[in-house]
């Protein structure tokens, strides 16, 4: 699987959970707008009944059923919105995607031509064998390191070793009184200054020299890789790379400013699905103010005991029209669920693309081998069965590099080991002369 297909299949979880949010949205506002106009119709079916004596006139009637259709009138009006500004990001996305099929025809050109050159090749030969060679040596070298690393503060236990070293006893450096002389030759006797000394030498050249030479072949790395990317370069722009890129920049932005505009339309379309846009509020509080003292029900019961035999008809009216009501609450408890669950999967959804973008996951040197289906684990992960570290923890296994760059050198770049040592030591004392000795066997160095 490719870094594109991996951040597609990504993409299109988000744009599939973003649009049952959407939908949801939607048929929650609807259901809205439907309960507001169905509670103004019971009412107005009660003002009919003159026993009751409700208190409001055909004025305040007309403004609860101009409101609702203010309120049709502008999430008809955002939906065009929003449907103007998807497609408009739908179609410049297509356009960048052609542009990257254009750019990903021009890197393979650009490689088969390089191909044919024997200097290239032969680059290419060399970066293959370093970075063999620093996969060979990694646990020698870090073996070495840690065994140095180790071994050096032993030298520093013993007081009248590190007294004579710091006065570069034995050394061409030395510079002391000749009744020092004699007293720093019999302490360098007592604690086996010179055999010790040598060790320490040589184990300092040793560690020193395991890094010179992991150094050495990450250098080489470095150099062979830019190297090989130069020539890359410089094949990608006489095919045109560097005009492709500047139009896949302004697709960028052209994709950003649209989906800027979409999102500011979505939080206008969600403010109807929470009832808190101003035709909602204000038709809700018309609806309060007529039913300030009596529910609906209760206003229902009330006309069932009217005298009047036309009452009883608009009574059976009214009770079916009621009972739907119910199931409209109902219902839109049921909605409002869902849409906290959707809210819930698509922050889950935006958190994996942003991981994608950011964790090192794109790059035409990337392949992912994945031993399970991704689309399997993307479902696990958005039903909560499958953490985030999970899926990223499965990618990063699973990916590898399958062409040669710089920067895939740098990725999969491993220290070197130098050679492989062991060593045995004695402690510095003050009272044996015991030499502190290392033995070494050395694989032959290879670059």
């Amino acid at each position: 699987m490719t870094p594109d297909t991996l951040n597609s299949i990504a993409e299109r979880n988000s744009r599939n959970v973003e649009l049952s949010k959407r939908t949801t949205e939607q048929e929650l506002s609807d259901l809205s707008w439907q309960q507001l106009a169905l509670e103004q119709d019971i009412f107005a079916r009660l003002g009919s009944i003159a026993a009751l004596h409700l208190q409001h006139g055909a004025a305040q009637d007309a403004e609860v059923v101009r409101t609702l259709q203010d309120r049709q009138h502008a999430q008809e009006l955002l939906r065009q919105q929003l449907q103007s500004a998807e497609q408009a990001v739908a179609h410049t996305l297509a356009d960048k995607q052609n542009l990257h099929a254009r750019i990903d025809g021009i890197d393979q050109q650009a490689r088969e031509t390089l191909e044919q050159d024997p200097d290239y090749a032969q680059r290419v030969e060399q970066l293959d064998q370093a970075q063999a060679a620093h996969r060979e040596h990694v646990s020698g070298y870090e073996e070495l390191r840690q065994e140095c690393a180790q071994k050096r503060p032993t030298f520093d236990v013993n007081p009248l070793y590190c007294y004579l070293r710091s006065h570069a006893f034995g050394t061409e450096q030395y510079r002391r009184k000749r009744i020092n002389r004699a007293m720093d030759t019999w302490l360098a006797r007592k604690v086996n200054y010179t055999a010790n000394r040598k060790n320490e030498l040589s184990l300092i050249a040793m560690g020193e020299r395991n890094e010179a030479m992991q150094l050495a072949r990450g250098t080489l790395i470095e150099t062979l890789s830019a190297s090989i990317d130069t020539q890359l370069e410089q094949a990608r722009e006489q095919l045109g790379l560097s005009a492709l890129l500047g139009e896949v920049g302004a697709r960028e932005t052209q994709v950003n400013d649209a989906k800027g505009r979409a999102n500011a339309v979505q939080q206008q379309l969600a403010a109807f699905a929470l009832n808190q846009d101003p035709h909602y509020l204000r038709a809700r509080e018309l609806l309060t103010e007529q039913l300030k003292t009596q529910s609906i029900g209760q206003l229902i019961d009330l006309a069932g005991q009217t005298p009047d035999d036309a009452d009883d008809r608009i009574v059976e009216q009214l009770q079916g029209l009621h009972a739907r009501l119910r199931k409209m609450d109902a219902d839109k408890a049921g909605l409002q669920h869902d849409l906290e669950e959707l809210h819930t999967r698509y922050a889950r959804a935006k958190e994996l693309q942003r991981k994608l973008r950011n964790g090192g996951f794109s790059g035409s040197d990337i392949y992912f081998d994945l031993s399970t289906d991704f689309e399997r684990l993307l479902a696990s992960y958005m039903d909560g069965d499958t953490t985030l570290g999970l899926v990223i923890d499965a990618l990063n296994q699973a990916r590898t590099i399958v062409r040669r760059s710089q920067s895939a050198a740098r990725q999969t770049f491993v220290s070197a080991s130098t050679t492989s040592f062991s060593f045995t030591t004695t402690s510095v004392n003050n009272s044996s002369q015991t030499t502190a000795s290392f033995s070494s066997t050395r694989t032959t160095d290879n670059f």
